[in-house]
């Protein structure tokens, strides 16, 4: 019984802030139920409901405009980068990444952070070839420790103006990469026995209820308040990758 109430609530209050601000339940629901699951069943069982969660975030906040050619350069670039990223995960310290990806994402924030007070713009030529960055080095990142999340943020809050259309894209891209998971978890004879039913089921309505809410609080701030506490939300992740990687 226990076991279904932490379920229910870790997914619940992850996926407020996911329904918000459109990241943040990886990190946020993983480090709760860590404490009651083995590491393998946490990450496995969550990919079910974060596709779940992405697939809700992705149809709630369309509005008419698929931004084809973006998602495709960063969905095709991200696999290409996981590639390169598992192949150096046995050769890198994935600690000493995981420290130095948290120390660029707090400063690239901040800079995020400043340039939306300051309405400095990064040129709208570029769109494009930071999308082929952004997804390269997310798929690195992801092949490496996983958690690239706000990176995408980064280039998605640069580049897009609404917050449904910031909320759509990255969520969309999010369901795709996890379909990829899921496929993996389910082929690896070592890893489709973690999918455990005491994580998943309570787990269903939490991340349906909670993306609700957060999406729905979401209509409350206007769109420059909205970046600027994705900016905040990319710092404060930053400062989470490095305490993991200097500290833990």
């Amino acid at each position: 019984m226990l076991s279904i109430f932490i379920s229910f609530w870790a997914v619940f209050i992850g996926w407020i802030v996911q329904g918000f601000i459109g990241l943040g339940s990886g990190i946020i629901a993983t480090a709760i139920l860590l404490f009651f699951f083995n590491a393998k069943a946490v990450v496995v069982s969550l990919s079910i409901i974060a596709l779940l969660g992405t697939i809700y975030l992705s149809v709630a906040n369309f509005k008419g405009n698929f931004y084809l050619k973006e998602i495709f350069l960063l969905l095709l670039f991200s696999f290409v980068g996981a590639g390169i990223g598992s192949y150096f995960l046995e050769i890198l310290n994935h600690k000493t990444v995981e420290a130095f990806f948290g120390l660029f994402v707090v400063l690239t924030g901040i800079y995020d952070f400043i340039s939306h007070k300051r309405n400095i713009k990064l040129p709208e030529k570029h769109k494009y070839l930071f999308a082929v960055f952004t997804g390269t080095a997310g798929g690195f990142i992801s092949g490496l420790i996983g958690g690239a999340g706000p990176l995408y943020a980064l280039y998605l809050n640069q580049f897009f103006h609404s917050k449904e259309d910031f909320k759509f894209v990255i969520s969309f891209v999010f369901a795709v990469l996890n379909i990829e998971r899921i496929v993996f978890y389910l082929w690896s004879s070592e890893l489709r026995d973690f999918f455990y039913s005491e994580i998943i089921i309570p787990a269903v309505p939490a991340v349906f209820l909670g993306a609700f809410i957060g999406n729905f609080l979401t209509k409350s701030v206007s769109s420059t308040v909205f970046k600027e506490l994705v900016s905040i939300s990319i710092i404060l992740f930053g400062f989470y990758f490095m305490y993991q990687g200097f500290l833990m």
